[in-house]
């Protein structure tokens, strides 16, 4: 049911995509209003007694004069409960608003659509994974423009499996998104052994994700989360969290580090203006309670990029908060072509203990092959690896402080394992290899020069 019920939920949004000329931000922000004020009212009318919502019962003609009017109320009862937080009357009004009315007729027909997907009875139990697809797919339908703000499931999961969330702790994700991490961890405490939540802390600097992250909890059954408007370099909070979850912007250009007063959580350095990568992996660690762990989503480049910034890793590493180094395969975050890699990190750091580099892409092909054992997943692989704290080779290294101190404290697995990689490669797949990144270096160049030739004409 719950597969039909995302396919029928993406088609809807599909529809009204091609049927309007709307900015996806605005209609996004109108579908889930309406999603979760029918989620209300259909599942739990006990918290909004009181109201005439006929609409909502009796949608069966697009042609109801009333539909919006009614539909509006309902979103008031709504907000009423919340305090007014989400702003659900206020957005749905806006996009009816702005749709006018050349296509009041399609957001009409979309939310009577929709309706009758969420009021069904059965609809309860799945409604979680259906409002993550509704998450996906805007996502996907907003391209580059989204960034990483969506977190692919699989990745999420796998870095809530490697800090091993327990009933009672406190989880932080301080770009929370649409509070996936959030959920996720939850998940996992609710099956383990006490069956018992986290407490679940989320800040997000954009009011529309904060919206849908709250949303989201909501809808899976988290009520009192801690989900709040706020820049996270900006408001430090020292020692609070068990846990933290984050997959911070790449390389976000800005300021707000070196604006703050109370940037005390740069404790191994201050990073380079405008680049904020080593901003929030320091403002993480200083989250952390004494004891605690941490999985964080990173580029490639704060694993070996060198000034400053080498000497803030240097710092960390030495400090031994770095525990694992997970460098994920290409593809794994949509929209983007930059490497990237999990960071796991513990408190209190263990000086000169090695840290473990893990090759994910290669992690499949060498992990219990044997022809008995099922098919396992890439990030159980790397789970496995990670739990054995071992070396695989070709897959995995144990890399000593003094090899990281010989590489100038490089955190990228081809530096200690690329002999192994090689070894296992014939002799025409390197030199295929090879030709496919001297095209790819070509491209490149290529790409170069038209934006170098662009600017020079737009500057004369």
């Amino acid at each position: 049911m719950s597969k039909l019920n995302q396919s029928y939920i993406s088609a809807i949004i599909s529809e009204l995509r091609s049927n309007t000329n709307l900015d996806t931000q605005e209609y996004k922000d109108f579908f889930v209003s309406v999603f979760f004020v029918f989620f209300i009212s259909s599942h739990r009318r006990d918290l909004i007694s009181n109201v005439d919502s006929s609409c909502l019962q009796s949608l069966s003609t697009v042609c109801r004069e009333d539909f919006f009017s009614e539909l509006l109320l309902a979103a008031e009862r709504v907000d009423i409960f919340y305090k007014r937080e989400l702003g659900l009357t206020e957005t749905i009004e806006h996009l009816i608003t702005r749709a006018g009315k050349a296509n009041a007729s399609d957001f009409r027909q979309a939310c009577i659509n929709l309706y009758s997907v969420v009021s069904s009875s059965e609809f309860s139990s799945v409604a979680g994974d259906c409002f993550e697809k509704i998450i996906q797919d805007f996502s996907e339908a907003e391209g580059k423009r989204a960034g990483e703000a969506y977190t692919p499931r699989e990745l999420v999961e796998i870095m809530v499996e490697l800090v091993e969330p327990k009933g009672g702790e406190s989880v932080y994700d301080p770009t929370c998104g649409s509070g996936g991490f959030l959920i996720s961890a939850n998940n996992k405490a609710l099956k383990s052994d006490s069956r018992t939540p986290v407490q679940i802390h989320g800040r997000e600097i954009n009011l529309s994700a904060a919206r849908i992250a709250r949303i989201n909890c909501i809808v899976h059954g988290i009520t009192d989360g801690d989900i709040r408007v706020s820049d996270s370099l900006q408001s430090l909070e020292v020692s609070a969290y068990d846990i933290v979850l984050a997959n911070p912007p790449f390389s976000l250009a800005t300021d707000s580090y070196q604006r703050s007063n109370i940037c005390s959580y740069l404790d191994f350095g201050l990073p380079p203006p405008r680049n904020a990568d080593f901003a929030f992996l320091q403002m993480i660690i200083k989250s952390l309670k004494p004891d605690g762990r941490a999985a964080v989503l990173v580029p490639n480049g704060v694993l070996f990029r060198g000034g400053v910034e080498e000497g803030i890793r240097t710092k960390i590493v030495q400090a031994g908060i770095i525990e694992a180094v997970i460098s994920l395969p290409g593809g794994v975050i949509k929209y983007t072509g930059i490497p990237t890699a999990i960071l796991v990190l513990k408190k209190p750091g263990v000086k000169n203990k090695p840290v473990l580099l893990i090759d994910a892409a290669e992690a499949e092909k060498y992990v219990d092959a044997s022809p008995s054992a099922p098919l396992k997943s890439l990030f159980d692989s790397v789970l496995e690896i990670y739990k054995k704290f071992e070396e695989v080779e070709g897959v995995s290294k144990l890399v000593t402080t003094e090899e990281l101190e010989n590489n100038s404290y490089i955190l990228n697995i081809s530096r200690y394992v690329i002999t192994q990689q090689v070894q296992k490669m014939a002799l025409p797949d390197l030199a295929k290899k090879q030709r496919e990144l001297e095209a790819r270096l070509a491209e490149l160049q290529r790409e170069f020069g038209e934006l170098l030739a662009e600017h020079e004409i737009s500057t004369h």
